[in-house]
């Protein structure tokens, strides 16, 4: 009898800790399931957040015509800035955004992108907003406005742009942007700028195309559109072009002449050697 009932009794503790295990396994199953779904549902509420935004700054440019407020916009700007930056953003698509419009280009290394948009305020002067995303070495991620980098805000065409490509130039970790936009209905331009990330400083100012015995930070042409010309005929004409293979950006040449700017015809030619175009 005494035999019996320490078996039975080891077998009920045996079947007790067993049930306690099941229950702790389930529990943390439970536990970590809750984690996952707290996380998508945090990631939802993040992209939901972007996306009434987005939809409040495209909503506002009635009220901007009557009262001249951008506030809408701001407020985008600087949550888009933020979202951007947070861990594995660099790998989250956006898609929600593309409704309002907003677009995204990579670099051909992979390691930035840029988000953009036509402004609610444009009118017949495109003003673009461009965001970069940029992830270092380090798996850093900056993220900023484009447009803030422009230290003249006398210069020529910005910060209106739409930017059409972005080339890593393999250098002091520098990028090639090239695009276009209009300033006005009857004027439009081609650009091009060169980033260079130093550390954590971004900068668009450092003069790097030589154009004859002067050196600029930009190449800018722009063109009075004719009655008879075709505007997109006059943007294709404009646009700057850069070939990654030889390194080499391919601009028009634009006339001053007492009727406008007037594209002649020629184009000229950079080769990106020792750290510049020349």
């Amino acid at each position: 009898m005494k035999i019996t009932g320490i078996l039975f009794f080891s077998l009920a503790l045996l079947l007790f800790s067993c049930e306690a295990k099941h229950d702790e396994q389930q529990n943390a199953v439970q536990v970590i399931d809750s984690a996952r779904q707290n996380d998508k549902q945090t990631i939802s509420a993040e992209n939901d957040s972007l996306e009434k935004l987005a939809d409040k700054m495209v909503a506002s440019r009635e009220s901007y015509l009557n009262d001249g407020n951008t506030g809408a916009e701001e407020v985008f700007i600087k949550a888009l800035t933020t979202a951007l930056q947070e861990p594995d953003a660099f790998e989250k698509d956006f898609a929600g955004l593309k409704k309002y419009e907003i677009n995204i280009i990579t670099s051909d290394d992979h390691k930035l992108r840029l988000f953009y948009w036509l402004s609610p305020y444009s009118g017949s002067m495109w003003h673009v907003q461009n965001i970069i995303q940029y992830k270092d070495e380090k798996n850093v991620i900056t993220a900023l406005s484009f447009n803030s980098l422009y230290e003249d805000k006398d210069d020529e065409g910005s910060p209106t742009p739409f930017f059409d490509h972005v080339y890593a130039l393999n250098t002091q970790k520098s990028y090639l942007f090239t695009g276009y936009g209009q300033m006005s209905g009857t004027e439009p331009y081609s650009v091009s700028h060169v980033l260079v990330i130093d550390h954590d400083k971004f900068s668009i100012n450092k003069p790097l195309f030589r154009l004859g015995k002067s050196v600029k930070s930009q190449l800018f042409a722009s063109a009075d559109l004719k009655e008879d010309q075709d505007k997109e005929k006059l943007i294709a004409q404009l646009a700057i072009t850069y070939n990654p293979k030889d390194k080499t950006i391919n601009y028009p040449e634009v006339n001053e002449t007492k009727n406008g700017s007037v594209f002649n015809g020629k184009r000229n030619v950079l080769t990106f050697r020792d750290g510049m175009f020349k």
